[in-house]
């Protein structure tokens, strides 16, 4: 049985007992509809909870769905977007009485996944980026995400990585989520320079950088310019240059635009069976990609096609772990470990499964070996072997 009918059910049977005829009629109604419905138990909850917040007046309904969306799988990112396209729609007031019923879900669901965590957009220069801080006393760690993407990509890494007691930052890189109103991406140095100045902003000194694919490129760039505030570096799923393969994909969306460029991305980041089950990864991917601008995708690929560090490599004297997947397509296993020989203190792990999104596809696999190498660092004891 569907969460929905399940639901139904129990609201019918609760109808029982005032008008036994009114609860016949929707019992059959409810499981008729149910039964022929495409949309899904996760949009077919997510579409009531907007309905019911534009009707207002409806605390107790409301809770209701939310439950019957989280348990079809909904994230609390997305009950939070229902919310906020309810305050244009359905007026401010109408979402301030429905944001009042569901906020101790939303506070449950971020205490539980980012506990002590403050969001707030941080002026870097020419542009704001948002950031999650737990303000932790441990050793900063830097998480940067990958292309087209923000730092919601490390939602399930984030939490665990954490409970170091380490000082956790995510952020949006130039031209990406908070950030994609900034002036256009020019190369990965510039990206550097933009994690230099969300450094200084936070009053942190030196940092653990670790990115992933795109990130993991820009976290290279800043281990090179800014070796004084570069501890260690973790580079998951990250190529050690640029290849021409990568412009090509700037060229494919200003051609045939962003719609195009769905289906490629996805499978080249996830397999096909997580494809197929459409969890809140390759939801939020797809979006991701559909929502960049041409202009900031083309842009971000083109910076990290010009990558090469190739020859810089070997001057970056810091722990650097190599983070690859047996299953990725686009970092190759011998990519990932062409990467690592390149650096004189780096180890290569490679997981499997491991795709090119781990940090969403195998997010506990992924937060374990950079626990392991982060509490490694600390302790001063990385080896290579």
């Amino acid at each position: 049985m569907s969460t929905n009918q399940s639901i139904i059910d129990q609201k019918v049977a609760e109808l029982a007992q005032l008008t036994p005829q009114l609860s016949r009629a929707m019992a059959n109604t409810g499981k008729e509809l149910n039964s022929n419905a495409i949309i899904g138990d996760r949009n077919w909850a997510l579409n009531t909870l907007a309905m019911l917040i534009g009707m207002g007046d409806m605390n107790d309904q409301l809770q209701v769905y939310v439950k019957a969306a989280t348990d079809a799988g909904a994230t609390d990112n997305e009950i939070q977007d229902v919310l906020n396209l309810a305050s244009i729609y359905a007026g401010n007031p109408r979402a301030v009485n429905a944001a009042r019923s569901i906020a101790p879900y939303l506070k449950r669901e971020s205490d539980r996944l980012r506990p002590n965590v403050t969001e707030e957009l941080i002026n870097v220069g020419d542009h704001e980026t948002m950031v999650w801080d737990n303000h932790a006393a441990g050793f900063p760690i830097v998480l940067i995400h990958c292309l087209a993407l923000d730092h919601r990509t490390w939602r399930d890494v984030y939490p665990e990585v954490a409970k170091t007691g380490a000082r956790v930052i995510a952020y949006d890189i130039r031209g990406h989520g908070w950030a994609r109103n900034a002036p256009v991406t020019k190369n990965l140095d510039q990206l550097a320079a933009d994690l230099h100045h969300l450094l200084v902003k936070l009053d942190i000194k030196q940092a653990d950088i670790y990115g992933a694919s795109y990130g993991g490129a820009i976290a290279e760039s800043f281990a090179i310019d800014y070796p004084a505030e570069t501890r260690s570096v973790a580079l998951i799923a990250t190529g050690l240059k640029g290849f021409p393969v990568l412009a090509q994909r700037a060229d494919a969306a200003e051609k045939d635009g962003m719609e195009a460029q769905v289906a490629e991305s996805l499978i080249r980041w996830f397999t096909p069976e997580t494809i197929a089950r459409n969890p809140w990864e390759v939801r939020y991917s797809r979006e991701c990609v559909r929502h960049i601008s041409v202009a900031n995708w083309a842009a971000a690929w083109r910076a990290m096609a010009a990558g090469d560090a190739t020859e810089v490599a070997r001057t970056v004297k810091v722990p650097v772990l190599a983070l690859g997947g047996k299953q990725d397509a686009s970092a190759v296993p011998p990519i990932m470990k062409q990467m690592a020989a390149a650096y004189p203190n780096s180890k290569l792990v490679t997981l499997d499964p491991g795709t090119h999104m781990m940090p969403m596809e195998q997010p506990q696999a992924v937060a374990e070996q950079l626990i392991k190498f982060y509490q490694a660092v600390n302790q001063n004891n990385f080896r290579k072997d």
